[in-house]
């Protein structure tokens, strides 16, 4: 684990709520990313350093190991990064996109200089430069995540600018579109795949769907974080779907057909006599799919005897 305070360089406190370290790390992705910076190698290693601090804290697990090692090498910890803070006249940016602010990268670009690499070889500006890699985090419903689909998706990246023909000069003078930066920030639209029955946080890389490169150079890859959306009645253990199912109290003493909904249709299951509260019915075949496979795990399913007065 890196000895670098990922809190300082990005600015927040070591409780800060995942919003905060979010917030922070966009409005420094905008200031450092490699693209907006043209193509300079310091540049490069700066946001690097930035990502990394990102990937760490953004993640729970990582967060917490992160700070359990910290704690046992506080001691002996540099003290390089310190002067990290928030930026002072700088707006709300999103994941590195949109102007440039010259007060805000002024002052975030002097603390960096204390935790990123200095560029000791000059950069040759004509030289083909891989696009960067973009992540995201997006949301997709339960059903989608446990069975697999395809969802819209829409996002910024760094293309090159056709004006110019991403020289960043136009008829000798300074390409107005990109303001001599040779790339403008253009909305994509992507139909993405969602495998069936990956886990929540699984990480799908869409290869060359990120930033554009400069001088012919490759594009960089698209790395989307799904995040399961909550499902009002389903829960998820592995690739069983667990669900409630409240029944009358006849139904229970008497036993009988009854309908339920599953992820992807209606069943008729049969209510044994004299059910109780809390017995479960295992439905093979009904839950998420198995990751990559054909096969899908159970629904299991809790049944819940309502009083008389309200069945």
């Amino acid at each position: 684990m890196s000895n670098r305070d990922y809190y300082k360089i990005l600015g927040v406190k070591k409780d800060a709520k995942s919003s905060e370290i979010k917030k922070n790390y966009r409005e420094r992705a905008k200031v450092f990313h490699p693209d907006a910076n043209k193509g300079s190698k310091k540049s490069e290693n700066q946001f690097k350093v930035l990502s990394e601090a990102y990937t760490i804290l953004s993640d729970a697990k990582k967060r917490k190991e992160y700070d359990r090692n910290r704690s046992h090498k506080r001691s002996t910890r540099s003290g390089a990064s310190k002067d990290w803070g928030s930026p002072s006249g700088s707006k709300q940016w999103g994941y590195g996109f949109g102007d440039q602010e010259s007060q805000g990268r002024s002052n975030q670009e002097s603390s960096f200089r204390q935790t990123a690499a200095e560029d000791s070889q000059p950069h040759d500006p004509n030289a083909p430069t891989r696009g960067f890699d973009l992540q995201f985090m997006v949301n997709v419903d339960f059903v989608t995540v446990a069975l697999g689909g395809t969802i819209p998706y829409n996002y910024e990246k760094y293309v090159c600018c056709e004006n110019c023909g991403s020289t960043g000069e136009s008829e000798e003078k300074t390409c107005t579109d990109c303001e001599g930066k040779r790339q403008v920030v253009r909305e994509v639209n992507l139909k993405v795949k969602i495998p069936p029955g990956v886990a929540d946080q699984y990480v799908i890389r869409l290869q060359h769907e990120g930033g554009e490169g400069i001088n012919s150079g490759p594009p960089g890859d698209l790395f989307l974080k799904v995040c399961t959306k909550p499902h009002p009645i389903f829960k998820r253990k592995n690739s069983d779907v667990y669900v409630e199912i409240p029944i009358s109290s006849e139904l229970a003493e008497k036993g009988g057909p009854l309908n339920i909904g599953t992820l992807d249709s209606v069943k008729t299951i049969e209510v044994e006599e004299c059910t109780l509260t809390g017995e479960e019915l295992r439905i093979p075949g009904q839950g998420a799919a198995i990751l990559w496979g054909k096969k899908r795990g159970d629904l299991i399913i809790k049944f819940a005897i309502l009083d008389s007065q309200n069945s």
